[in-house]
């Protein structure tokens, strides 16, 4: 299978939300030879799987030009909200965000990130008071 046909693969797979066919393609190909493409591929579709933690890993080995990209912040700030990573996920939420101020979900995300991590603050500081 050539590159162009792996990639078109992937893209079916996730059209037709077929993740762990990319899950088990993707770690196939032996890690040093995983690239910035295939590793947001695959943290993609682990985000999609629910395996957040899996997903950061791969994302966080996207070099820095991979990284200038308001969906790269948008899928890293996704798994940090469903971690229950209410910061961290506003800080890439709001990256996002400037990158792309016109993106809905990643406003929508945004909103709702900042909101559990206000609430959670909240809890945090009333427990600190009743003890």
């Amino acid at each position: 299978m050539t590159r162009e046909e792996l990639i078109a693969q992937l893209n079916k797979w996730h059209e037709n939300d077929e993740y762990q066919k990319i899950v088990d393609e993707i770690i196939t190909i032996p890690t040093p030879l995983v690239d910035d493409e295939l590793a947001v591929h695959l943290g993609r579709a682990l985000n999609n799987l629910g395996r957040y933690k899996d997903a950061l890993k791969w994302f966080n080995k996207i070099d820095e030009e991979g990284r200038n990209n308001p969906l790269w912040h948008f899928r890293v700030g996704y798994a940090h909200y469903y971690l229950d990573q209410n910061e961290e996920a506003v800080k890439e939420f709001e990256i996002a965000h400037q990158m792309d101020p016109e993106d809905e979900d990643t406003l929508e995300f945004l909103e709702w990130s900042r909101k559990e991590a206000a609430q959670a603050k909240e809890e945090e500081e009333t427990e600190e008071s009743e003890s």
